[in-house]
């Protein structure tokens, strides 16, 4: 008996769910002619401001976190006239090379790369010449593509 019932519990929603009407009906939100075509944005003052002072900073820092590779660091006296020499010879087409000046030292960082692992490639190509190089996280140009 039980198994009659289910069995006739099952047919009878299977029955219902076949003999249903289901026809696309209009939604206008899709329409064209609701809103013109256009998308009203209403959003608080505050994530306005935020997004307009997030641009001002990205225009000020002229660039992106990114990887350089450092391969010289002093604060001796001749250490300006070396850094600019160093520089010289790593740039190439394949790799810029910039001088910074950060207190005391100054430094040579070689490359503008996105990723840890583009510059890992930089620096097993440069530890030959230069043993105490490593990757350091800086600001770094946008590409020039």
């Amino acid at each position: 008996m039980k198994k009659f019932a289910v069995i006739l519990v099952i047919l009878l929603s299977a029955y219902a769910a076949y003999n249903q009407d289901i026809t696309p009906s209009e939604i206008k939100y899709f329409s064209d002619s609701v809103y013109n075509g256009k998308v009203n944005i209403k959003q608080d003052a505050a994530v306005k401001n935020f997004i307009e002072i997030s641009a001002g900073l990205n225009k000020k820092r002229d660039g992106f976190p990114g990887y350089r590779v450092k391969v010289f660091a002093q604060n001796k006296q001749n250490s300006r006239s070396q850094a600019n020499n160093i520089r010289s010879a790593c740039s190439d087409e394949k790799h810029e090379a910039y001088v910074t000046f950060t207190e005391p030292n100054f430094e040579v960082q070689v490359g503008d790369y996105m990723t840890r692992f583009d510059a890992l490639q930089c620096l097993n190509e440069l530890i030959a010449k230069y043993p105490e190089a490593y990757i350091v996280k800086t600001i770094v140009k946008y590409p020039k593509h």
